[in-house]
């Protein structure tokens, strides 16, 4: 019994740290990447053959498929780790493990990362292309980095009470939704008209952050000097 509860907080701790990881990685190499091509004047030569929405979607769809190789990785190990614990003898000491490493939740693993890339790397590629290195950078995605940070700090939480009304809340919002869902969905998987709606409001809020992040990026990659202020960037994102 002590043996299946810790199977049953850390299998789903380890694939939200994987998510984590991957979303934050991917963000951070979109900024730095776009920030570095900025202050090298190298951007002015690539909008020379592309416009900058091209050039935004070119650069979070390219990480994006490096990403989905690393998670793919990922899934492969899972189903390779469930098919041996499988076979072992000792299977019925595995089976919270093994239920972690189902079909069903892999896929579902697959999904919250693709939504949660697209919906950081939005904000980080806006990040980098408003500033011109990586000491601007940093003030300005703190309040993006603590999106992240917050569902690692109440992660025991979330485990341990998967169905409570503040469970179920934070993980229609958005910005919280790719690892609190995933991580309800790990422990004990809530009604699919939960899990759909999450993604349904997941999908409204990259298609806005994308939309925004498009226009603050058309003209941020060609400003140079002093970083804008955020009443600024904001109006940008809404011109």
């Amino acid at each position: 019994k002590a043996s299946g509860e810790v199977q049953q907080i850390m299998v789903p701790l380890a694939f939200m740290m994987l998510l984590w990881i991957s979303v934050f990685t991917g963000g951070q190499f979109l900024m730095t990447s776009t920030i570095e091509e900025k202050s090298s004047r190298v951007m002015e030569v690539l909008l020379g053959s592309v416009s900058p929405n091209e050039l935004m979607t070119g650069k979070i769809i390219g990480i994006g498929l490096v990403g989905l190789t690393q998670v793919a990785i990922y899934v492969v190990t899972a189903g390779a780790l469930r098919v041996y614990f499988a076979a072992q003898q000792a299977a019925a000491e595995w089976t919270s493990a093994l239920d972690a490493f189902s079909p069903v939740k892999m896929m579902w693993f697959v999904v919250f990362y693709a939504l949660g890339y697209f919906m950081y790397t939005a904000l980080f590629a806006a990040i980098g292309a408003v500033c011109n290195s990586e000491q601007e950078a940093q003030n300005l995605q703190t309040p993006v980095v603590m999106c992240l940070v917050i569902p690692m700090l109440m992660a025991f939480f979330f485990v341990n009470n998967p169905d409570s009304t503040v469970a179920v809340i934070v993980s229609m919002i958005p910005i919280f939704t790719p690892m609190v869902m995933f991580m309800r969905i790990s422990v004990l998987t809530p009604p699919l008209w939960q899990i759909l709606l999450s993604v349904a409001l997941m999908l409204g809020m990259i298609w806005l952050l994308f939309k925004g992040a498009a226009k603050i990026f058309r003209i941020g990659v060609l400003m140079y000097g002093k970083r804008p202020t955020i009443p600024e960037i904001l109006r940008w994102a809404r011109g």
